[in-house]
């Protein structure tokens, strides 16, 4: 989609982090139909993340979140008169788990940013508390946060169908994409390693480029929603987080294909997957998969990675010999 400049129209700022990179699709359509010029802070940089690491008030946090500092002083310094990350106790209900939960720090970072950026105040920062899966809902609740711009009900509502286009439209390329990659991989007989975590994971300075390594290694890369979704009834675990289904599918995937194996990011500090590497393990070794697992956070050595990889690929290469 086309983001031409308005003139005189307020600027919002979108952090391309955390639950952003899942919901950006639909806010861009969403604040570009209600007339708003839309920027969005772009991949994470080291320069980006010096300059906010002096805000984060707790060194425990995840590395993605931890970037987050650096994207909004990146769109306060770019003049963005509004900065938009909401609030989102429930993520998009895609049917497959027992429940939708957001990790915590995804779903309200917005009320610690807001409480140690002091920068923010020279903008509009807006972190509204949001409910994603009930647009009538949602535009009752934008009306409030969005009330100092004068948009009726009926202009916002608009703007969330629209929206909600878009995302789905996004979200079926991701698919066709990865139905495209697969085709591949049987044409060529190539292995595939699906890196399952979180959206953000894909952010060239949080993965650290392991995805171009894969390559360079001999595997295609797939991430896990590009593949097609089933709900899994015999988990060993209460599944009640959106992201984490896509894992478990992911990991079900790669049973019913020898061509396609998982290797799952984790980001150090993330006490949510101390659930998802032991369900995500379980289910790839009862179907003797390979299961491999890489931990990233700010530090970047390749070293170790580089090695985990080749040692992976060699032992599916002598696999498939056999």
């Amino acid at each position: 989609m086309k983001n031409e400049k308005k003139e005189g129209a307020p600027t919002v700022g979108l952090p391309l982090c955390l639950g952003m990179y899942e919901f950006a699709p639909f806010w861009r359509a969403f604040f570009d139909k209600l007339g708003f010029n839309v920027i969005l802070s772009g991949f994470t940089n080291k320069s980006m993340v010096s300059k906010g690491q002096y805000t984060i008030p707790s060194d425990t946090v995840c590395y993605p979140a931890k970037v987050m500092h650096g994207h909004m002083l990146s769109l306060v310094s770019r003049g963005a008169d509004i900065i938009f990350y909401p609030s989102m106790t429930f993520n998009i209900d895609e049917g497959y788990g027992d429940n939708n939960y957001n990790c915590p720090v995804v779903a309200y970072y917005g009320e610690l940013l807001d409480a140690n950026l002091e920068d923010l105040k020279q903008t509009r920062f807006l972190f509204p508390y949001i409910n994603i899966n009930n647009l009538k809902q949602l535009a009752k609740e934008l009306e409030v946060a969005l009330k100092d711009w004068k948009l009726s009900r009926k202009e916002i509502s608009r703007a969330l169908e629209y929206a909600e286009a878009e995302y789905y439209a996004y979200k079926d390329a991701v698919r066709k994409e990865g139905d495209r990659v697969r085709k591949y991989i049987e044409d060529n007989h190539m292995n595939a390693l699906v890196f399952i975590g979180r959206p953000y994971h894909i952010d060239p300075e949080v993965c650290h480029g392991i995805d171009k390594l894969a390559n360079e290694t001999g595997f295609a890369v797939l991430s896990e929603d590009s593949l097609p979704m089933q709900k899994i009834e015999d988990l060993k675990v209460y599944n009640q987080w959106t992201f984490h289904s896509r894992l478990y599918n992911a990991a079900r995937f790669a049973t019913e294909h020898d061509n396609i194996d998982i290797l799952q990011l984790v980001s150090f500090g993330c006490g949510l997957d101390a659930i998802t590497t032991d369900e995500v393990k379980r289910i790839l070794e009862e179907k003797n998969k390979l299961y491999t697992q890489i931990k990233i956070d700010e530090i970047t050595n390749l070293g170790a990675v580089k090695i985990r990889m080749r040692s992976l690929k060699g032992v599916l290469d002598e696999r498939n010999v056999h």
